[in-house]
């Protein structure tokens, strides 16, 4: 049975979770353990980090409007039971970290205006590995996560699979490189020789990263469809069969297949050259198909019907009740 509870906001918030949370782990990585000390790879993923903040606070946005209740929000932090209370609490601490941190780094010298402020930013400083090792942390997890709250959901069994969460992970990383191939190294200080040959390395090393991440994520989506479409449930099996070749197949194919993962691939393995491709054209892309598949994935959240429900409405039909049946507004609240 189909019927769609989550709509776009859904998979927007799914989409910018993952992207930044991806970008500050991988920040993490870059400041902390390729480069520890360098000021100039904190220059380099200055941006980034600002990118990361922005989507984490705009995909909190998104999910706090579907909620429907936005002054209720605060509830999903007291119910430890719920995997949406863990998924708020990451948020908050990568959130709060990453900000520390990037204020912490703020063009203080260039900048007049923020002249009084370097006392602030010398004191924040100290912290500043710690709040990136909490935001790194906590990014990770909000990966993770945003595919484990679809697999909790047993009632939808195209989400309810242990491949789900692998699968997004993947996207989000691959997503995140391409982030921090777009942003990475632009400064308002301006670069310098030792920020460029950071950019530099960053720029090679997530190029190399997302040749890899691209073939996982293509080699974990065609093992989760092709398992469905083999030895899955009744939902599995439709679903699968709808992405491959119905409904879903020129946006399976054309769009998430094509565009978002095989010429993306194909630029980074045989035009690695061509920074104009690599560093632009190529990541708009897999982020574009970082999207799709996410909303692919929300809307196939066909669940298997429970006994007699069919007949059930059926029957109320037939007595006149369609009416009924229908006019229920957005967020859930009977007309009548």
């Amino acid at each position: 049975m189909r019927h769609h509870y989550w709509e776009l906001p859904i998979f927007v918030y799914l989409f910018l979770g993952g992207l930044g949370g991806g970008i500050m782990f991988l920040s993490m990585i870059f400041t902390l353990i390729m480069a520890p000390g360098s000021m100039e790879m904190v220059q380099v993923v200055w941006l980034p980090m600002l990118v990361a903040i922005a989507c984490l606070a705009l995909g909190c946005f998104f999910l706090v409007f579907e909620l429907g209740q936005p002054f209720a929000f605060l509830r999903v932090f007291l119910k430890n039971t719920s995997i949406i209370c863990w998924g708020a609490r990451f948020l908050t601490v990568a959130m709060l970290a990453a900000i520390v941190w990037w204020v912490a780094y703020l063009p203080y010298e260039s900048v007049e205006w923020l002249w009084p402020f370097q006392g602030l930013a010398d004191a924040l400083r100290v912290a500043g590995p710690v709040c990136m090792v909490l935001a790194g942390v906590a990014g990770f997890c909000i990966m993770v996560y945003t595919g484990v709250m679809l697999s909790t959901l047993k009632a939808h069994s195209f989400w309810a699979t242990p491949a789900l969460p692998v699968l997004f992970t993947v996207s989000a990383l691959s997503t995140a490189c391409a982030g921090i191939m777009l942003f990475a190294g632009i400064h308002p200080e301006g670069a310098t020789m030792g920020v460029q040959l950071a950019s530099t390395f960053v720029h090679e090393q997530v190029h190399e990263y997302d040749i890899v991440l691209v073939i996982a994520e293509l080699t974990v989506l065609f093992v989760m469809i092709l398992s469905f479409l083999g030895s899955g449930n009744k939902v599995q099996n439709q679903v699968a069969h709808r992405w491959i070749h119905g409904s879903y197949a020129l946006a399976f194919w054309g769009g998430m297949i094509c565009i978002g993962l095989g010429i993306p691939e194909i630029i980074n393995i045989f035009c690695g050259e061509v920074e104009v491709l690599t560093h632009i054209v190529a990541p708009i892309m897999v982020l574009c198909g970082g999207l799709l598949l996410r909303a692919m994935c929300i809307f196939s959240d066909d669940r298997a019907e429970i006994p007699g429900e069919i007949r059930y409405f059926t029957k109320l039909k037939k007595k006149g009740q369609a009416e009924f049946l229908t006019r229920w507004d957005y967020n859930g609240q009977n007309e009548f």
